[in-house]
């Protein structure tokens, strides 16, 4: 399986035409004030870790059959009609289709399970 990552167009710093925010104590007090204490504490938990385990063995599933895949020549492909209807394909090196997929065979295929 594939999909293809697009690189990130266009200017992504702030325009010069943006509103630039003022900063006065006048406005920070007026801003404190508006805000209310709330009746609990919040409590925030942060972490810099990475996705749980579980998550890391499901990607290393997933590339392990994509491998497997790649290895026979052939890649799945998920293609959307003008009507909104996704259809998923089995094709070779050069996208050719070998078949029309069901979703309970992508399903197998995706859970390691070799198509009949």
């Amino acid at each position: 399986m594939s999909s293809p990552l697009l690189p990130i167009e266009g200017h992504l710093s702030p325009s010069s035409t943006d509103t630039q925010a003022v900063t006065s104590t006048e406005d920070t007090g007026s801003f404190a004030a508006g805000v209310t204490p709330l009746d609990t504490a919040l409590d925030v938990v942060a972490s810099r870790g990475g996705p749980p385990p579980y998550v890391l063995e499901q990607i290393a599933a997933a590339g392990r059959i994509d491998e497997a895949l790649r290895d026979a020549g052939e890649h799945v492909r998920f293609l959307t009609a003008d009507d909104g209807r996704t259809s998923i394909e089995l094709q070779d090196r050069d996208g050719n289709a070998h078949r029309t997929l069901s979703v309970a065979e992508t399903l197998e295929l995706a859970a390691g399970r070799p198509l009949e």
